[in-house]
């Protein structure tokens, strides 16, 4: 048996890196790039039979719980879905110069917005009564403010980081994605069900676009930690992506970006003939002396005294339901037992008591059935008494 008279060097990039990512890459020789690229590509890489059957499970727990109100299977809903490999193999797709690798995640991004639309879409059939997405308990997954997004963004980077040192922490980024890029399609397709798709158009537009913001967010990451674009396909894929962004982005806010152009009023034109004033002359009267002359004082008038007149008494203050799939009234504040679907531009009178549960404004009505419960007061158009 010979003896190798060399040293034999093990692959450094099969072990977990113990330092910065950056600087094992920078002094990595190609062979050893290549191979950590592939062992990044094997990790995020989407096994279609258990990708099937974990999005079919989904499916079902996010059907049951938002046909029936219940929160706790839209939990296991979030938690069972496959979004995690997808996005991360979408973004990795740059760095490994891979066509096949991008178009597969595409595929099957596509394929999980597509089941939560149909899903939301069977769920609202399956409701006992109406109501449009944003009168559900979970619909705070829609608001468009500064806290989502540093919760989407953040939870981005976080996952690129974790994902290169292969921690399982990484996961836990999974469970937003699916909370705030995905069941957005699911409540799209309940408001398809419900209303009709121009009030499924605004959750979709919502759901593209935290989509492709994560995306981007994870590719520049992997960028930033010396995993960049190479070749013409991963330059291609960086700029289809750099464009899907920029169009989820122009129809998110292309209303609030285009003026508001008025129609032109009908107006009548008059025309004014000037008259020209006519000259008589003027003859100079005679000035007659002033005569003294007795004038006598006017009796006192009396003064009408002023009847006041009753007040009228105001009636109860009233709201008009505004949402056109309907509003649930609900037991207590943000609870999950539905007392009565209340119909669009129905009035219902507000009694005394308001409270504040959930980030949300919950004021006590009476509906014209009689039935006293919580609504939401961001979907009441208060009338004035």
């Amino acid at each position: 048996m010979s003896i190798p008279s060399t040293e034999f060097k093990p692959d450094r990039f099969r072990t977990q890196p113990q330092r910065q990512i950056r600087s094992y890459l920078a002094q990595a020789t190609k062979q050893e790039t290549k191979g950590f690229l592939e062992a990044l590509r094997q990790r995020a890489a989407i096994k279609p039979l258990s990708f099937v059957f974990q999005v079919a499970l989904s499916l079902l727990f996010f059907i049951l719980g938002l046909a029936y109100d219940t929160p706790l299977l839209l939990a296991l809903a979030v938690l069972v879905m496959p979004a995690y490999k997808a996005l991360l193999s979408l973004s990795l797709s740059p760095g490994l110069k891979s066509l096949p690798t991008a178009l597969g995640a595409v595929l099957a991004i596509l394929l999980m917005a597509c089941a939560f639309f149909g899903g939301g879409y069977l769920a609202q059939e399956l409701y006992l009564g109406q109501a449009s997405a944003e009168s559900l308990s979970h619909s705070f997954i829609l608001n468009q403010t500064l806290l989502e997004w540093i919760v989407i963004l953040g939870a981005a980077v976080f996952c690129a980081v974790w994902f290169s040192y292969n921690k399982s922490l990484a996961r836990i980024s999974a469970i937003i994605f699916n909370l705030l890029v995905f069941i957005p399609f699911g409540f799209a397709g309940w408001q398809f069900g419900s209303a009709s798709i121009n009030k499924a158009l605004p959750a979709i537009e919502v759901g593209f676009l935290r989509l492709f913001a994560v995306v981007l967010m994870m590719t520049l990451v992997f960028w930033i930690l010396r995993i960049k674009p190479r070749g013409a396909q991963g330059w291609l894929i960086l700029l289809a992506i750099c464009a899907l962004f920029g169009l989820a982005l122009y129809f998110n806010l292309g209303d609030s970006l285009s003026p508001n152009i008025e129609e032109p009023g009908v107006y009548q034109e008059i025309k004014v003939t000037p008259v020209k004033p006519t000259e008589l002359p003027i003859e100079p009267s005679p000035t007659l002396a002033p005569t003294a002359t007795s004038t006598p004082l006017p009796s006192p008038t009396p003064q009408p005294t002023n009847t006041p007149m009753p007040s009228p008494t105001p009636g109860p203050a009233q709201g008009r339901v505004t949402p056109e799939g309907g509003l649930r009234c609900r037991q207590v504040p943000f609870g999950s037992v539905t007392l009565e679907i209340l119909e669009h531009n129905v009035l219902v009178e507000l009694l005394e008591g308001q409270s504040n549960v959930g980030d949300r404004d919950w004021q006590k009505v009476l509906s014209p059935n009689g039935v006293e419960c919580w609504v939401d007061v961001r979907f009441l158009e208060i009338q004035n008494p």
